[in-house]
């Protein structure tokens, strides 16, 4: 299952024409590596030097975690890109779960290698949910972050949960990827519940650039600076001034005309026809199309 959905990423990668690239700003001391480290592959001779943090962004990022608490990184693909002497800043970089093995003042350790802490988002160990609750997650029977929404909490620390960034389809003879693993019960310690309003990694953000709205979530925010996680698994650095937040529970009703999310931005008349809010999933019509969206794809705010 990992290795269909580490193709599916690597393929939407290429395929996201309007991907995030690096938006960092020239002589950034506070966020970005002066110099750039020469990578050596073993055998192959020396790679093109490459800076292991581009990013328009804080690198003295401290963690409120401990070792052994599970967390959400590009643990697998950031070694390897800085190794290979790749431009981070176009890189794919797709997070997965695995526990912290240490816990440093700018980098920690996860799966053997040292990852810069503004990559990685603890999950809190004892976290409770309720139903109706958006969480934080990862797909418990594949990989890779994930959204989601509680469909039942009679056991708060395990919740069972539909994915909201999986297809969804209301084709009962092609049911999409959210139903085929729908009714998931999360593991102890394995979310984190997100809030509407609230600057934390998870939550759904509209970023401006080159007069386009990207579709991200948000990894972090420092300052007036804040880092994505965008279509085709790129990281980029935007000001905070160039973000909003889209709320998972807006008033959207049948009848309203919302942006939705198109390849990787947000785009303006999609008529809404149906809202179901225990799914949160959006069906809407546009270009004489109906399409059914999750709440993190159709937003108001950005009219």
């Amino acid at each position: 299952m990992k290795k269909s959905f580490l193709t599916f990423a690597v393929a939407l990668a290429a395929m996201a024409t309007m991907s995030c690239s690096n938006n960092s700003a020239e002589g950034n001391a506070e966020g970005t590596d002066s110099t750039a480290t020469e990578q050596t592959a073993e055998g192959e001779g020396e790679t093109a030097a490459t800076n292991p943090f581009p990013w328009d962004f804080p690198q003295d990022v401290k963690l409120d975690a401990e070792p052994g608490q599970m967390a959400l990184a590009p643990y697998t693909f950031y070694p390897g890109a800085v190794k290979d002497g790749k431009d981070l800043t176009t890189a794919t970089l797709i997070f997965y779960n695995s526990k912290l093995q240490e816990v440093g003042d700018k980098t920690s350790k996860m799966g053997g290698d040292q990852i810069p802490n503004a990559l990685i988002i603890p999950l809190d160990k004892d976290a409770k949910a309720k139903k109706g609750d958006i969480l934080l997650t990862w797909w418990q029977s594949g990989s890779g972050l994930e959204r989601a929404i509680v469909k039942d909490a009679s056991n708060p620390a395990e919740p069972i949960v539909d994915y909201l960034d999986l297809d969804y389809s209301d084709d009962p003879a092609k049911p999409g990827m959210a139903q085929k693993h729908g009714d998931k019960q999360l593991k102890p310690g394995s979310f984190n519940v997100l809030t509407d309003g609230q600057w934390q990694p998870g939550a759904q953000i509209a970023c401006k650039k080159d007069n386009h709205w990207l579709v991200a979530t948000l990894i972090r925010v420092e300052g007036d600076k804040v880092l994505a996680y965008c279509t085709g698994a790129r990281v980029e650095a935007f000001n905070k001034a160039d973000v909003k937040l889209v709320p998972f529970k807006e008033n959207i009703k049948a009848g309203d005309m919302v942006w939705g999310k198109f390849a990787a931005t947000y785009q303006p008349d999609y008529k809404v026809t149906k809202v179901d809010n225990e799914l949160g999933r959006v069906w809407v019509e546009h270009n004489d199309r109906t399409e059914v969206k999750s709440i993190c794809e159709v937003t108001k705010v950005l009219e």
